[in-house]
């Protein structure tokens, strides 16, 4: 198979390789000088919530990012990496439709769930829900990179 779009495949796979690796925040870049928030999670601002209790923390700091931000984040880069190798198994097929809209109902379940206090979501079940979303969100559109 053909790729349509190579130049603008490796632009979106290096933007989503920086917001991945920006999004480790104080736990890869240091921690921030004084009480001033860090310049990672001043990127993020207004894009996700940022809650200290829904978010991966170290002994280096704490992501610029929640745990579902960044499993969605995660997920389109390895989403965005898998694409290539995944075209035989999804270019002209309806299933990464499917898995985009369970992906979608899952994170809308998890939230309603947690929030009706029928369970509690924990961090690494947003991560995991989150990169199931990340995954299915580039495999959904490689019909648009790649023809038979």
């Amino acid at each position: 198979m053909k790729m349509s779009h190579p130049f603008l495949y490796l632009l979106v796979l290096a933007g989503s390789l920086f917001v991945v690796t920006v999004s480790f925040g104080e736990m890869l870049w240091g921690a921030a000088p004084g009480a001033s928030p860090h310049w990672t999670e001043k990127m993020f601002y207004g894009m996700c919530h940022q809650l200290p209790d829904r978010t991966y923390s170290s002994v280096t700091g704490i992501m610029a990012v929640n745990t579902r931000c960044f499993g969605i984040f995660a997920g389109i880069a390895a989403g965005w990496i898998l694409m290539p190798f995944l075209t035989k198994l999804t270019v002209g097929n309806r299933w990464p439709i499917f898995l985009l809209l369970a992906a979608l109902i899952l994170q809308v379940a998890d939230y309603a769930g947690n929030m009706f206090e029928l369970w509690e979501n924990t961090n690494h079940s947003r991560a995991i829900l989150g990169s199931l979303l990340g995954i299915a969100v580039p495999l959904s559109l490689t019909d648009l990179f790649y023809q038979q």
